[in-house]
C-alpha cells in the first residue's frame, strides 16, 4: 500500500477525503492541530508547514503528496500568504523531489479564474489566468511552482482547481461549481495512479447545471463524476436572484472574492 501525506489534514475538504482515500493508501496527516480518530492505516503528524525541518521530516518515506493546507480568506493581506501559501508550497515540492517522492497533488482552486464574469462564457476551463484575491495568487504561484518541479525532476504533478467543496451547496453560483467529497477523491486517486501524469490540470467539481467548467481535460484521464450538485442543495440554498451582488458577488465566477477590496501593499515612507 503507497503512503500518501496529506497537508492540512485537519480541515474541511482533508476530513472529507480521508475516508475515502485510506481504502487504498496509508495516510500520513500532517497538520499544526491533533487530527482525531486516527484509523489503523493512518498516522498524525503534527507539525507546521512554515518550519523547513517539519517539512522535510514529513516528506520521508511517502510515495505521495497531496497538499491541501494554505491560508486563505476574502480578506487576507498579502503577506499573511507568503509563508504558508508560497514559500511553504515552495520547499515542501523541493523537499519532495529530494525525497524521490512519485506523485504530487496541488490543491489549488477556481479563484485563479474568479475575475471573470460568472455568464461571459460558456466554460472557462481554458481561459488565461485571472485571479481575484491575494489568496488566488498564491494558487497561480502554487501551480507555476508545481510546473517547475514536474519538468526539472521525476514528479508528477496534478493540480485541481477545486470548486467549492461544502458539504451542501449553499447559492445558486456554487451550484455550477460544486463537487463532493467522493468526486474530489476520484480525482486525487488519478493524480496518483494514472500512468500518463507529467504536469496537468484539472477541475474538481462534480456533475453540475450551466457548469462552468466543462472538465475535459479530466474526462479524457477517466474521470466521471459520480454526484450531481443539485441533489445536495442546502435547506436555506439561495437563488441567484436572492443573492446580494454587492456581498455575496454573484455576478463573478468567484464570488465574494471578487467583490472584496484588496488590503494595500504599499507601505508608507
Amino acid at each position: 500500500m503507497q503512503t500518501l501525506l496529506i497537508t492540512g489534514a485537519a480541515g474541511i475538504v482533508g476530513t472529507a477525503l480521508r475516508p475515502l482515500l485510506r481504502r487504498h493508501y496509508a495516510l500520513r496527516l500532517f497538520d499544526r492541530l491533533p487530527v482525531a480518530d486516527l484509523a489503523d492505516n493512518e498516522s498524525a503528524f503534527i507539525g507546521d508547514l512554515t518550519r523547513t525541518r517539519d517539512l522535510v521530516e514529513a516528506v520521508k518515506g511517502v510515495d505521495a503528496v497531496l497538499h491541501l493546507a494554505c491560508a486563505h480568506g476574502t480578506d487576507i493581506r498579502y503577506a499573511a500568504t507568503v509563508k504558508p501559501n508560497y514559500d511553504a508550497t515552495l520547499q515542501l515540492l523541493e523537499a519532495a523531489a529530494a525525497a524521490q517522492v512519485k506523485r504530487f497533488i496541488f490543491a489549488s482552486s477556481h479563484h485563479v479564474l474568479g475575475q471573470y464574469p460568472a455568464d461571459a462564457h460558456d466554460v472557462y476551463d481554458d481561459l488565461p489566468i485571472a485571479p481575484d484575491s491575494y489568496y488566488a495568487m498564491s494558487k497561480v504561484f502554487g501551480e507555476a511552482a508545481c510546473a517547475t518541479f514536474a519538468q526539472r525532476s521525476g514528479l508528477g504533478v496534478l493540480v485541481v482547481r477545486i470548486g467549492n467543496a461544502d458539504p451542501l451547496v449553499s447559492d445558486a453560483r456554487r451550484l455550477r461549481l460544486w463537487t463532493s467529497a467522493r468526486d474530489l477523491a476520484q480525482l486525487v486517486r488519478i493524480g496518483l495512479e494514472h500512468p500518463a501524469i507529467r504536469y496537468d490540470v484539472v477541475y474538481g467539481v462534480s456533475d453540475c447545471p450551466q457548469a462552468f467548467f466543462s472538465n475535459h481535460h479530466a474526462r479524457s484521464l477517466g474521470y466521471a463524476p459520480q454526484d450531481h450538485a443539485g441533489d445536495f442543495l442546502a435547506p436555506g440554498f439561495l437563488a441567484h436572484d436572492a443573492m446580494d451582488a454587492s456581498t455575496s458577488g454573484r455576478q463573478f465566477l468567484g464570488g465574494a472574492y471578487a467583490v472584496s477590496p484588496l488590503a494595500s501593499c504599499l507601505e508608507a515612507s
